[in-house]
């Protein structure tokens, strides 16, 4: 779950910044190609352009950029279309995320040959800023908004969609994701479940989205009460293929990343390792294997635009 923001009021989940900055390095591998996040972020690229073509846009917003996910999947794919005068920030409240998301575009600058998409990169502005409190960005001053994961993570989900409805200019477009089904969360907590009561301690609450950002209709509802019209929303299928069941489990208990630390602060070391095992008896039992004898994790992703 991602990415970069702020704090979920929902009894049992406390996301800090801080928190986010201990996980920036491995989170990058989350939202690399081929896991789950960047199939929702390659269409949630394609809604944003189709409602309002690149070639427009004047200032780029990724709102929660985590690792920079979001602005790189936009330049890589539409930097021609970019005009030269386009400014993007990259924001997230996060001070890890920000610096891994500087890192990703200093190499890129060195690596990419002259041309479009390293002009472009070079463009990339990387903010502290936190999704709920955009003040130091104007009213009506922003073309394009994207958040990837974010929104329904911070302290306050609906205030934040105002914000972007607030710097956005008229006609403006925003694109929003969330999750409706993680089977990576679902598999740990039944995993949780059953190791908790072997080591006598209590079950923690399993962390749980707010409803409304689960489903399209919720989502539609959200973004109509913010201000937005001509509001577009799906479903996108998300699927994790994991070619070893035992590597996911260990790479995703020692994290660090909220969406396990519920689980996995409350445990020492050896108590992490029962809980890793029982986690791959868990994978094994509920997901379905393919041909080449990976397991598959399902998600689905909720993705909305709108215009101001």
């Amino acid at each position: 779950m991602s990415s970069s923001t702020t704090t979920n009021n929902t009894p049992g989940f406390n996301v800090k910044a801080s928190d986010w900055d201990k996980t920036s390095g491995s989170y990058t591998q989350l939202a690399s190609k081929g896991s789950p996040m960047s199939i929702p972020i390659t269409r949630l690229v394609e809604m944003l352009h189709t409602s309002s073509p690149f070639d427009s846009a004047t200032t780029i917003l990724d709102i929660g950029c985590g690792p920079g996910s979001a602005t790189a999947q936009l330049i890589s794919t539409h930097h021609t279309a970019i005009p030269a005068s386009t400014q993007l920030l990259a924001t997230d409240f996060s001070s890890g995320m920000v610096n891994v998301t500087s890192q990703v575009r200093a190499s890129k600058l060195e690596a990419l040959q002259e041309g479009t998409e390293k002009s472009t990169w070079a463009r990339v502005v990387p903010l502290v800023l936190d999704a709920t409190d955009l003040r130091p960005l104007l009213t009506e001053s922003i073309s394009h908004i994207i958040a990837n994961f974010v929104l329904f993570m911070t302290e306050d989900p609906a205030k934040a969609l105002e914000e972007a409805h607030r710097v956005l200019k008229s006609d403006g477009v925003a694109a929003c994701s969330s999750w409706s089904r993680m089977d990576w969360i679902e598999n740990l907590a039944l995993a949780a479940s059953r190791t908790f009561p072997t080591l006598g301690k209590a079950l923690p609450q399993l962390p749980m989205m707010p409803a409304q950002w689960t489903s399209v209709e919720g989502v539609r509802d959200l973004f109509t009460d913010a201000g937005f019209r001509d509001i577009h929303t799906e479903y996108v299928e998300a699927p994790m293929v994991l070619p070893s069941v035992e590597g996911f489990a260990h790479q995703f208990l020692t994290s660090g990343n909220p969406a396990v630390t519920w689980v996995t602060d409350v445990l020492d070391e050896t108590e992490v390792d029962q809980l890793e095992k029982q986690l791959v008896q868990v994978i094994k039992e509920k997901c379905e294997a393919n041909d080449k004898g990976g397991h598959i994790l399902n998600g689905t992703a909720v993705l909305a635009s709108g215009r101001k």
